[in-house]
């Protein structure tokens, strides 16, 4: 029987490694997952969790009832917020040329630039200023899956409640983006044991 996590010492290293660039950490609530869908809260904090930009967007169409159940923002909650073209250049502004961790980069990095594209602003930001925690944990926990061919990846809740970190995956933007920071603080935190 493994006993997990494994904690590779290159995983350690490679999160300390991320650590010294004094990454952002964003995370994003949408109106759906699909190739037309729109962000409707974002939130992003620093290495420390402290906010530096937490807000709920009007996506000028309809949410619907399946994503309100996931994330508790109904259309209610946004009529009144400014939409993506007003908040875009604040959220851009703080993005610019910063290392932003994301856990599942690939979906909210897709999201954000859809979200432009829809409104036909500029994209700015490089794809390869985001690094994604859900795989640094996966190959944190060592878990391996031989039908991708990789390491298993597992919810944000998941890996908080393993690591017993104070923050909650509550799916308000600003609360997973706080718990993803964490998560890399705590990580890179774990002593090197093995093979270096």
């Amino acid at each position: 029987m493994v006993e997990y996590p494994i904690a590779s010492p290159q995983v350690i290293k490679r999160a300390r490694e991320v650590l010294e660039l004094s990454p952002i950490f964003l995370d994003t609530e949408t109106t759906g997952t699909g190739p037309g869908d729109l962000i409707i809260e974002v939130g992003i904090v620093d290495v420390n969790g402290d906010v530096l930009y937490e807000g709920l967007i009007n996506p000028d169409r309809p949410i619907p009832m399946e994503s309100s159940a996931v994330n508790g923002i109904t259309n209610e909650d946004v009529k009144d917020e400014p939409r993506w073209p007003e908040v875009w250049p604040v959220i851009e502004l703080i993005l610019k040329d910063r290392a932003i961790g994301i856990y599942n980069a690939d979906f909210d990095m897709r999201l954000l630039r859809q979200s432009c594209e829809a409104y036909n602003l500029p994209w700015t930001i490089e794809m390869d200023q985001s690094f994604c925690m859900m795989k640094l944990f996966a190959a944190y926990y060592g878990e391996w899956n031989p039908r991708y061919n990789g390491f298993k990846s597992h919810k944000l809740e998941f890996a908080g409640k393993l690591l017993e970190l104070a923050e909650q995956n509550t799916h308000h933007a600003v609360d997973d983006a706080k718990l993803t920071a964490e998560l890399l603080r705590k990580i890179a935190a774990q002593p090197l044991r093995g093979k270096q």
